[in-house]
């Protein structure tokens, strides 16, 4: 056969060939892509074998990020896949559940309101207990019936943690007796007012004491939530945590240079 007359057949095939060479990788890049987004992370996860319940307190004028930034953080647990929790044993279901002093809507310090699923009365038991901060709080520390709630579910928990002035409701119910424990730098003085018998400390991101973790203000939070999701799940899950929300944490608990802008410490 001629050799000219093959080229001229086959040239077009080759052609061919390498144009869709491009659009197979391609095509095979994004297979591998969405097959590694789905091992990091489960669209429809299965219930898990245990369950957590955390509750959030609301209360008029409460801060968004305190509650929300934690809640984020927590409530992306469900979606992490099972070796990132280091087995499929070890999963766990963290349901998270509103609480203020009647069930219905809460209106924020910004403004948007968040609907409380349930009142002080009909409230679950809570193994987590997330108490934020705001404006809000610094009438509730003369509220006797949420001071009274809040002492009595602290008892039964077995975490309580408090973000920004949310430490003062926890001091004023008389939770930091004691203890070591931060709070909002910006407004130091006042936060920390109602817990004379409390270990401030001035200078901390956020104080971990046990069953009971303190944080400093606003965004502090959400860094206070990613090391307690380290110790007690690992930190694999909390590094998973911190990747799915595109968010970079101070691992440093002593880091504060919020406490020398308020004149806290040098």
């Amino acid at each position: 056969m001629n050799h000219t007359f093959l080229r001229h057949i086959l040239r077009p095939t080759a052609l061919l060939f390498l144009s869709l060479v491009p659009m197979l990788c391609v095509q095979a890049q994004a297979q591998s892509s969405a097959t590694t987004e789905q091992k990091m992370y489960e669209i429809n996860p299965a219930p898990a074998a245990r369950q957590v319940t955390l509750g959030i307190l609301l209360f008029p004028g409460f801060e968004m990020l305190d509650a929300y930034g934690p809640m984020e953080m927590w409530g992306s647990l469900k979606h992490a896949p099972a070796q990132q929790w280091g087995g499929e044993s070890k999963r766990t279901d963290i349901r998270l559940v509103t609480v203020a002093a009647k069930a219905g809507p809460v209106a924020s310090n910004q403004g948007p309101k968040t609907v409380a699923d349930f009142g002080f009365a009909d409230a679950p038991q809570l193994d987590y207990l997330l108490v934020p901060g705001g404006i809000g709080a610094i009438p509730l520390v003369q509220d006797a019936t949420a001071l009274d709630w809040l002492r009595a579910r602290a008892k039964k928990a077995k975490l309580v943690m408090s973000v920004c002035n949310g430490a003062s409701l926890l001091a004023a119910a008389g939770i930091l007796d004691g203890r070591p424990a931060t709070t909002n730098k910006m407004a130091f003085k006042t936060s920390t007012a109602p817990g004379p018998k409390v270990n401030w400390i001035a200078k901390a991101r956020w104080v971990d004491d046990g069953t009971v973790v303190t944080s400093s203000g606003v965004s502090a939070g959400m860094d206070m939530t990613i090391a307690v999701i380290a110790r007690l799940y690992g930190q694999p899950l909390a590094d998973w945590v911190a990747r799915m929300t595109e968010y970079e944490p101070h691992k440093d608990a002593t880091w504060d240079p919020f406490s020398a802008m308020a004149g806290l410490s040098k």
